[in-house]
């Protein structure tokens, strides 16, 4: 809900801050996890992600194109997506692996960009919306239950998996997106992660 407006460097800002900014966290502080007995990648994404759409050719949304719900959608199927190609080019007997979650619909000021209506939203998220720390269950699941070890790529809701909607397990969307998000971040070379080769 958030109006228009960039990052520093230019990108959609929900973009930028809700996916570009942990692609490049992640991948830079991936040769300090692979050195690590075990590590996890955790992404907090959301149920939206099934309402979103990566546009490729207009991946800032600019031009008339940029709604609030469109981009926030994005980033978060944006999230869901590199989760899945993380995972797949870490290959199965890496010891990082990588979890995509919904945390729940949580009582937090997402609402505060909010033009009208936000005294009733925020009524009824008081009065119907998980409290933050119960919101944080599934991302303390994804962290710490031993069972996931030997899982990765999967997205999680109510510390469970969920199953993905086509367009969120998509591999050429993901590999794309993967690519794309190289260029835009100008990811060095000796961070970048090649394909796993088909066995």
């Amino acid at each position: 809900m958030c109006p228009e407006w960039q990052t520093r460097e230019g990108y959609e800002m929900q973009f930028g801050t809700n996916y570009l900014g942990h692609f490049l966290l992640t991948l830079s502080l991936l040769p300090l996890l692979r050195n690590s007995p075990k590590a996890r990648v955790i992404t907090v994404s959301s149920n939206t992600h099934k309402m979103g759409k990566i546009n490729f050719e207009n991946i800032n949304l600019r031009n008339g194109a940029y709604n609030g719900v469109t981009a926030y959608t994005q980033s978060k199927l944006a999230q869901v997506l590199f989760t899945r190609e993380l995972a797949k080019r870490l290959g199965p007997q890496s010891a990082v692996t990588a979890y995509s979650l919904h945390p729940g619909t949580i009582k937090t000021d997402i609402s505060r960009s909010m033009r009208t209506g936000k005294a009733i939203y925020d009524t009824f998220t008081t009065l119907f919306y998980l409290r933050p720390p119960m919101g944080a269950q599934t991302t303390l699941y994804c962290a710490l239950e031993d069972s996931l070890d030997n899982e990765s790529g999967y997205f999680y809701n109510n510390c469970r998996c969920d199953q993905l909607w086509a367009h969120a397990s998509d591999e050429n969307t993901a590999k794309q997106l993967w690519d794309l998000s190289c260029d835009l971040v100008k990811l060095e070379d000796h961070f970048k992660l090649a394909e796993k080769p088909i066995s």
